[in-house]
């Protein structure tokens, strides 16, 4: 996952989507392989958004090279930039349904379905952690149809959308 970043001064600019997918009240989370940047913290399944590449595109194809499945990808539910030195990730997080596969940690240490309340007692990359505080405390709902009612005609993502100041 080579993308190239963009040069703001002395900083290199990612731009990172990552996707919210929930199931039976959890929410799917991956952990980062030891050694690496960030090492063994958990996320939310995603990557850097490569050099040609639009947003949904990217995270169309980091939950198939991460978990094997193909997902719906909705709307942006949270948008953030956090910087971590000489690096600034900008942060975009989108709801999703799943689509085909069940998830497996194909290019991730692992993977957990996860219930809100376990969110608390893992440790999580700085820039995800607004997002996480978001989601615990229900300003992210599930009751924008999630995708589980297989009668709802449409998917219809949040629109809760967190910007920097």
């Amino acid at each position: 996952m080579n993308s190239t970043p963009l040069e703001i001064g002395e900083k290199k600019q990612f731009r990172v989507v990552a996707a919210l997918i929930r199931k039976d009240g959890k929410v799917l989370l991956t952990q980062r392989w030891p050694g690496r940047h960030l090492g063994l913290t958990w996320e939310f399944p995603g990557g850097k958004v490569e050099e040609g590449e639009e947003d949904k595109e990217a995270l169309e194809r980091e939950l198939r090279e991460e978990l094997g499945v193909s997902a719906k990808i909705g709307s942006c539910c949270f948008e953030t930039r956090h910087g971590y030195g000489a690096r600034e990730v900008h942060l975009l997080i989108f709801r999703c349904k799943l689509l085909e596969g069940t998830p497996r940690a194909l290019d991730v240490k692992a993977m957990e379905w996860a219930d809100l309340d376990s969110l608390v007692d893992r440790k999580f990359p700085p820039a995800d952690l607004l997002f996480v505080q978001e989601l615990i405390a229900g300003r992210i709902s599930a009751d924008e149809h999630d995708g589980d009612d297989d009668d709802e005609p449409e998917f219809k993502p949040a629109q809760v959308i967190r910007r920097p100041q």
